[in-house]
């Protein structure tokens, strides 16, 4: 009867630590909900303030020219409708970009994860950026290795991240610049350092430029705005490639971003 009776005090006492275990993983859990809602609100409020007034211009244009299109010579048409377009390209952008984080935020997302030639993949992403960086006078070197790199990535959300870079690196540089793509094979990883000659950022400011929306500048040099993004997208692709990504900054001298991504 004593031996039923510790065998009962010792089974109760494993369910209360259970019991216990259990309250606490709820609790965790219920902590890391909150931080995911409350993020959540934030990024809808921070995209309602960012299309608020592009929306805005498109809306007061389109009105001047509705109500006055009589009046209107070609020339100041031309500039009206360039100023809906610019507000209209940005909207899209902006749009695109909340769809892609969403996207990569959730459960059903899957990597396409295949071998390929890294360095072939590089070449291919910043060719798309010659026009661009032609009008601009902006050269791009490349500093890659003479043999090719094999990894196994997503190609499309790799080539995501390089663009999202360079098209930050083209934003913010000066006319008759460079920017350079360098590669270094390390023991364990690839390096990938994309660096401009650009205005450059803060060190108090480098710790936040991976956030979401978060702009230094929210004007580049040609005027155009900055969604604020794109680098927290590298961020979490880089991340579900086991890598991570870096940035270095001297004011009103450039910025380097490095993407570091495992053999």
């Amino acid at each position: 009867m004593k031996e039923s009776t510790k065998n009962n005090e010792a089974y109760i006492e494993q369910l209360e630590e259970k019991i216990v275990e259990l309250s606490l993983q709820l609790k965790s859990k219920t902590n890391e909900l909150s931080l995911v809602q409350e993020s959540n609100q934030k990024s809808m409020g921070k995209l309602v303030h960012n299309l608020k007034n592009p929306v805005g211009v498109i809306f007061s244009f389109s009105d001047m020219i509705l109500e006055g299109v009589d009046d209107y010579t070609a020339d100041k048409l031309e500039k009206h409708i360039q100023i809906i377009k610019k507000s209209a390209d940005f909207s899209i952008q902006l749009l695109n970009q909340i769809a892609k984080y969403t996207q990569l935020d959730s459960p059903d997302f899957n990597y396409n994860f295949e071998t390929l030639n890294y360095i072939e993949l590089l070449m291919n992403v910043s060719k798309e950026f010659n026009n661009v960086a032609s009008e601009k006078k902006i050269k791009i070197e490349k500093e890659f290795p003479k043999t090719p790199i094999i990894l196994t990535i997503d190609k499309g959300e790799i080539s995501v991240v390089i663009r999202n870079i360079l098209n930050n690196a083209l934003r913010y540089s000066n006319e008759n610049s460079t920017i350079t793509i360098t590669v270094k094979e390390t023991s364990t990883a690839i390096e990938t350092i994309i660096t401009d000659e650009g205005i450059g950022i803060l060190e108090d400011d480098l710790h936040a430029i991976f956030n979401n929306f978060y702009v230094v500048n929210t004007y580049s040099e040609d005027k155009q705005k900055c969604i604020g993004l794109g680098l927290s997208i590298a961020k979490k692709i880089v991340a579900s490639h086991k890598g991570k990504v870096t940035a270095s900054s001297i004011l009103n001298k450039g910025t380097s971003i490095t993407i570091t991504l495992p053999k």
